[in-house]
C-alpha cells in the first residue's frame, strides 16, 4: 500500500513538474543574438515570460507591419519594385503609353530607384484629395492580369533583382533581429499574421518563401478581382481590377482588417509608422498583457533614416508613443546587424 501511495504520489509531481516547465517561455540560451543588450531586448524577453505565464495559447495573437518593419521599405517598397517591374514591360511592348506619368516614372525608377525626381513629386499632401501616382502605378502596372500571374511576376523579379546600393537581392532585404523575432514568438505559441499596407499578391510572392508564413497569415490592401471560371480546364482565375476594397490596410484600417480576418484583438504589435497605430490601439484593448512596438529607422549608415510617418509632418507621434506606453525600437542602437542571413 505504502509503495502503491509512493508511485501515486511520484506520478503527480511529475506532472506538476513538467506542467510548470510547460509555463516557462521556449527560448535559446539568447533567444534574439541580432539584438544590442538594451532595455528594450529586456522587455522583450520580459513580455514572453508574462505572456506564456499568462495568456492562453489560442488568444496569443501578434501583427506586424512588413515594410519598413520586417523588410526595408526605402528608396521603394516590394510593391512598388513589381510595379515598375510590370509598367515598364508595359511601355517596352507599346512605347505610346510613355505619354501617361505612370510609365515615365517607372522607366526613372528602373535606372535610379532613388531618384528625386519621382520621389518628391510623384504625391501631393498639400491638396485633398492628395495627388498620388502611388495607387495609380500599383494597379495599371497589372490591371487586367490574373493574380496568380502578377504573384508569379513579382516572385521572379524580387528573386532576381539587387537592391541598387546594398546590392542585397530585393527578396532578402529583411531584418535579422525581426526575424529572431518571427522565431521567437513561434517558439513560444504565438500566431503570429503579416498586416500590411501592401497589395495582398506582392505579400504571397516572397513571405511564404522568406519567413514560411501561409497565405492565410498574410493580410494586405485587397485588391478588385474578379472571377473568370474554366471549368473543362478545372481553374479559375482571378483577374486584377481598378482599385481596392476598402479599407485600405492602413491607420485603423488595419485594424478592422484584423478584426475581420482573424477575429481576436492581438496582444502583440509591432510596426514602423504611424500608420500601425490602429493595430496598436487595438493590442492596447486586449484583456490580457500586451505590448506595441515601433521600429524607428535612424541608421544611415546600415540602412536608411527617415521619420516614422507618410505624407503631411506629424509632430505628435512620440507623444502618442509615451502616453500609450507603445514602445520605441531605433534601429542604430538596438540592432546588432541588419540584413538577414541566408
Amino acid at each position: 500500500m505504502k509503495t502503491i501511495s509512493y508511485n501515486l504520489a511520484l506520478a503527480f509531481l511529475l506532472i506538476s513538474f513538467c506542467a510548470c516547465k510547460h509555463e516557462k517561455p521556449v527560448q535559446d540560451q539568447d533567444p534574439l543574438p541580432s539584438w544590442n543588450e538594451t532595455p528594450i531586448k529586456k522587455s522583450i524577453i520580459e513580455y514572453m515570460n508574462k505572456a506564456v505565464a499568462q495568456i492562453p495559447v489560442e488568444d496569443r495573437i501578434a501583427v506586424f507591419d512588413m515594410d519598413g518593419t520586417l523588410a526595408c521599405e526605402t528608396p521603394l517598397w516590394f510593391e512598388m519594385y513589381a510595379a515598375v517591374n510590370g509598367l515598364n514591360q508595359q511601355s517596352k511592348a507599346d512605347p505610346k503609353l510613355l505619354k501617361y506619368p505612370e510609365y515615365q516614372y517607372a522607366l526613372k525608377l528602373a535606372k535610379n530607384s532613388n531618384d528625386t525626381s519621382v520621389l518628391n513629386h510623384w504625391t501631393n499632401f498639400t491638396t485633398k484629395p492628395y495627388y498620388n501616382y502611388i495607387d495609380s502605378m500599383v494597379w495599371k502596372a497589372y490591371k487586367g492580369v490574373d493574380n496568380e500571374a502578377y504573384i508569379d511576376s513579382a516572385n521572379r523579379y524580387l528573386f532576381k533583382t539587387k537592391d541598387q546600393r546594398f546590392n542585397i537581392t530585393l527578396a532578402y532585404m529583411f531584418y535579422e533581429p525581426m526575424l529572431e523575432l518571427l522565431k521567437y514568438l513561434k517558439e513560444n505559441q504565438f500566431n503570429i499574421y503579416v498586416v500590411s499596407g501592401s497589395v495582398r499578391g506582392v505579400i504571397w510572392s516572397v513571405c511564404p518563401q522568406i519567413i514560411g508564413f501561409n497565405r492565410d497569415h498574410l493580410i494586405g490592401t485587397n485588391q478588385i478581382l474578379s472571377p473568370k471560371y474554366f471549368p473543362i480546364e478545372k481553374r479559375t482565375q482571378f483577374i486584377i481590377a481598378k482599385g481596392i476594397f476598402p479599407p485600405k490596410d492602413d491607420k485603423d484600417g488595419k485594424s478592422l482588417n484584423i478584426y475581420s480576418q482573424i477575429g481576436k484583438v492581438p496582444v502583440f504589435a509591432f510596426g514602423n509608422t504611424t500608420g500601425d497605430f490602429g493595430m496598436f490601439r487595438l493590442a492596447s484593448t486586449s484583456k490580457y498583457p500586451n505590448a506595441a512596438y515601433l521600429l524607428n529607422h535612424n541608421d544611415s549608415i546600415r540602412e536608411y533614416a527617415y521619420p516614422p510617418y507618410h505624407g503631411p509632418t506629424d509632430t505628435t507621434w512620440q507623444r502618442t508613443m509615451r502616453l500609450n506606453g507603445w514602445k520605441r525600437v531605433d534601429m542604430a542602437q538596438e540592432f546588432k546587424t541588419v540584413w538577414m542571413t541566408k
